[in-house]
């Protein structure tokens, strides 16, 4: 049985969050699963938090939560516990139950990340997941110290916003702009060449790391090692934390790997970005009736009538 989480459930995901599985990478890199807080915070404010479902039975018991923004197309599953290994029944049964979650709220697509070595990796392609995308994070622990940056990289500004979302449409795959949305306009930092935007690097920032994903042109192929000192100098000026800073680098942007390999970035994970289409709930009918005709039935036509209506039209 499948039900939403209340507060009779708090021992239980308490109980279980340590042997779950985050499938929102960036979420878990920079600000951890936080799966109890989530849970409570949406029960006490259904618009806030993540959704949570519990899964139990002949003893067994597992959760699922989902993130879903009002009015998006995309939800992602956001974290199970236990793993499919423990408990594959009730990882199954969330999944799918996630999926009429994330529809009936108008989500159209639900996404996961996950390790493609993965026991849940196959779980997801069983439980109707296609792989649209795949990618490898970077993650780089040390300190560096300060320098000057060697391109002229400067913070986004929201007039960049027709310039990034050519660079966008001529770089990301169509399949991939079909799922994840454009990037936001004013956010990042960018780096023009002429009249063109050639790199934006979207970032999101957390208590425990740095995330940055990275849109680049191949034109500025020559520039890559340059591209990454100078976001390095942006991001660690403001860094006083000393948080890690990862890099996300999807499959089409291959080449981008080994600049940060030379920048003494560490490859920590190679994921697959998995997507399952949903079927969106409709409130009215497809179809409606059509309304009656009502047909005004006459008597027939005499000779006399057709001809004064024959006079009638040659007099016009």
């Amino acid at each position: 049985m499948i039900r939403p989480f209340d507060w009779r459930d708090v021992g239980l995901v308490r109980a279980l969050s340590d042997r779950g599985l985050s499938l929102d990478s960036a979420t878990r890199l920079t600000r951890g699963s936080q799966p109890l807080q989530s849970a409570l915070l949406a029960y006490l404010m259904p618009r806030a938090g993540a959704p949570t479902l519990i899964w139990r039975q002949d003893g067994h018991s597992a959760f699922g939560q989902l993130r879903h923004r009002a009015g998006e197309e995309r939800a992602r599953a956001l974290f199970i516990a236990p793993g499919w290994s423990i408990e594959p029944s009730g990882w199954l049964a969330l999944v799918d139950q996630l999926s009429v979650e994330a529809g009936a709220r108008g989500g159209h697509n639900l996404l996961a990340e996950v390790d493609e070595i993965s026991p849940e990796f196959e779980a997801l392609r069983v439980a109707g997941f296609a792989i649209y995308a795949r990618q490898t994070i970077w993650r780089l622990d040390q300190d560096l110290a300060p320098t000057a940056p060697a391109l002229p990289l400067r913070h986004a500004i929201k007039e960049d916003g027709p310039a990034t979302l050519a660079l966008y449409n001529d770089i990301v795959p169509r399949l991939v702009q079909q799922v994840e949305p454009t990037p936001e306009a004013g956010r990042g930092y960018v780096l023009e060449r002429g009249n063109d935007i050639v790199a934006h690097l979207a970032v999101r920032r957390g208590a425990l790391g740095i995330w940055v994903d990275p849109v680049v042109h191949p034109e500025a192929y020559d520039l890559a090692d340059e591209i990454v000192s100078s976001a390095l100098h942006f991001l660690t000026s403001s860094n006083r934390a000393g948080r890690p800073v990862y890099v996300n680098v999807r499959r089409y942007q291959d080449w981008l790997q080994e600049p940060l390999r030379l920048a003494g970035f560490d490859k920590i994970a190679s994921q697959a970005v998995m997507v399952k289409r949903l079927a969106v709930r409709v409130s009215e009918p497809a179809l409606h009736p059509l309304p009656a005709i009502v047909a005004r039935t006459t008597g027939p036509v005499t000779q006399a009538e057709r001809l004064a209506q024959t006079r009638s039209l040659v007099g016009k």
